[in-house]
């Protein structure tokens, strides 16, 4: 199946308004409307991003963690139980930033949290961990002009590619690190590559994982970058 056919079939999934209450990581967390379930690979990025936040409270006593398009909260959240992290997250959809603070409120956890497009209005500071499960598709199926598919469509990777340069620019701290969810078959691979590689970070497979969407296989992985 092309690219372009799976990206309409992706925004055809994303226009169903799946919201409600599900269980992440052994508790409950809520939801809302026009927000993405964090159903897929968002429970092992949070283990993967919890590992490298476990590595530097080895040699600090607290660890950073900013949470790029954090959706409904569930994984920036979830890492906030842990008293030596520092929790941050942003997202630019009105809707996704009210249910980033309702599930850290439900959860009694502390979370700063900014609406605004990437680092838009989040104060000036860095962080020794970075992610973002990133819009998968840059091809364009039409009809993804509302915010709301932000969370799957990013045409030609130009966020991508704005986020990566400021992040290598300023926001990370000394031996920071960040971390992409990726996909083999939604995204295009070597153009994400080639962008992580013309901004100056080095870059590796952290972890991968196979899920099922409806009949599908799909092919998740984490790309772990470093300057």
């Amino acid at each position: 199946m092309d690219k372009l056919t799976l990206a309409s079939q992706a925004r055809d999934y994303m226009s169903q308004g799946h919201f409600g209450s599900m269980n992440f990581r052994g508790k409950d967390i809520v939801v809302l409307p026009t927000v993405f379930m964090p159903d897929s690979n968002t429970p092992l990025l949070s283990e993967v991003v919890e590992s490298l936040a476990q590595e530097v409270l080895e040699n600090k006593k607290h660890c950073s963690v900013y949470e790029m398009g954090a959706g409904s909260g569930a994984a920036i959240v979830y890492l906030a139980q842990n008293p030596h992290i520092k929790a941050y997250a942003s997202d630019i959809a009105p809707m996704a930033v009210l249910n980033i603070k309702a599930n850290a409120l439900w959860w009694e956890v502390d979370c700063e949290v900014y609406e605004g497009s990437l680092y838009e209005n989040t104060p000036e500071g860095q962080f020794d961990i970075i992610f973002w499960n990133i819009p998968f598709f840059k091809e364009n199926p039409g009809g993804v002009e509302d915010v709301k598919f932000r969370a799957g469509f990013d045409l030609e990777y130009n966020y991508l590619k704005r986020f990566l340069q400021e992040t290598h620019k300023t926001r990370l701290a000394q031996n920071g690190k960040v971390l992409l969810a990726v996909d083999e078959d939604m995204c295009d691979r070597p153009s994400i590559h080639a962008l992580i590689e013309e901004v100056g970070f080095k870059w590796k497979v952290q972890a991968q994982k196979q899920i099922k969407w409806g009949e599908m296989p799909v092919n998740f992985a984490f790309l772990l970058l470093e300057k």
